[in-house]
């Protein structure tokens, strides 16, 4: 499945469960706010020509295959050792812990074409990425890559990938500007185990309600469309991605609805002038009920 401005909240899910997620999701929210300046600035930092054989080990041999791939090898094995078992509730949560939606190319062209779209210059059918922002980008795309293959890469090729990023000091990982939004992320990037087992419990108590979330997720999804706040909104999902790293859920957590919990509310929370109240009210009964707990 390709990742999208419209289903960030998936890819969101694909971060939250990989161990430098949080890391794809700042080099996403920074390339959101580059511009011009900020994609110079980045170029200037391009790696030239050690770029290729980076990439080489990324993308070749048995112990670089895609996420995909790996998640898929590692569910065949999970299946053969539980064979026998197909009653084990532990098999379908271990699979949902790690199945993939995405992969390593889904991620690099929803920020070359997605994120940085205005960086494409245009004649009919026929589009080429600006030479120089493209140097830009290739730091981005090299960072972000870093971090979402960081089990299959050597430590030194992990940190070289990310080194031009980091020395362009062009980070953006500030708040969102949304208040009500920004509130909810911090409150979230506290919690402690009392707090986490709070979001566990009302995800238990909502469970029941699984199928109405889905619906409501697509009205809010449609409304962030309608009134043009895709950026923004996929700002927040991977804002969101770095709360929920430093509140200590895990992956575990993602696979058994957290995840799908505060994102819904943040998405909620983007169109809250837009979205009608049983859809906004679905989204963030989790939320809400963890409010009234504490």
């Amino acid at each position: 499945m390709p990742y999208s401005l419209v289903n960030v909240p998936a890819l969101g899910y694909d971060l939250v469960r990989l161990p430098h997620g949080e890391q794809v999701a700042l080099v996403l929210r920074t390339a959101l706010a580059c511009g011009p300046e900020e994609l110079t600035a980045l170029a200037a930092h391009h790696p030239g020509e050690s770029r290729s054989p980076r990439w080489d080990e990324v993308l070749g041999g048995r112990r670089n295959q895609t996420l995909r791939s790996t998640l898929e090898l590692a569910d065949r094995a999970l299946e053969r050792a539980v064979a026998g078992d197909a009653g084990s509730s532990g098999v379908l949560l271990r699979r949902l812990e790690r199945a993939a939606i995405g992969d390593l190319p889904a991620l690099e062209r929803v920020l070359r074409h997605d994120i940085l779209d205005w960086t494409w210059l245009r004649s009919g059918d026929l589009a080429v990425q600006d030479p120089e922002l493209s140097r830009g980008a290739d730091v981005l795309a090299d960072a972000a890559a870093s971090a979402y293959c960081s089990e299959r890469l050597g430590d030194g090729t992990r940190r070289a990938m990310a080194a031009p990023f980091l020395a362009a000091r062009v980070q953006a990982d500030g708040p969102t500007g949304n208040p009500a939004l920004d509130g909810l992320l911090a409150a979230v990037a506290r919690c402690n185990e009392s707090d986490r087992e709070a979001w566990r419990g009302a995800v238990d108590e909502q469970r029941p309600g699984t199928a109405t979330w889905a619906p409501a997720m697509h009205q809010a999804t449609w409304a962030v469309h309608l009134s043009e706040r895709l950026r923004a909104a996929a700002d927040a999902q991977l804002a969101a991605v770095v709360a929920f790293r430093e509140a200590g859920f895990t992956p575990r957590d993602a696979a058994y609805g957290v995840w799908n919990a505060l994102s819904g509310a943040v998405q909620a929370t983007v169109v809250a002038d837009l979205l009608p109240d049983a859809d906004h009210d679905r989204l963030t009964a989790v939320w809400a009920r963890v409010r009234s707990r504490a």
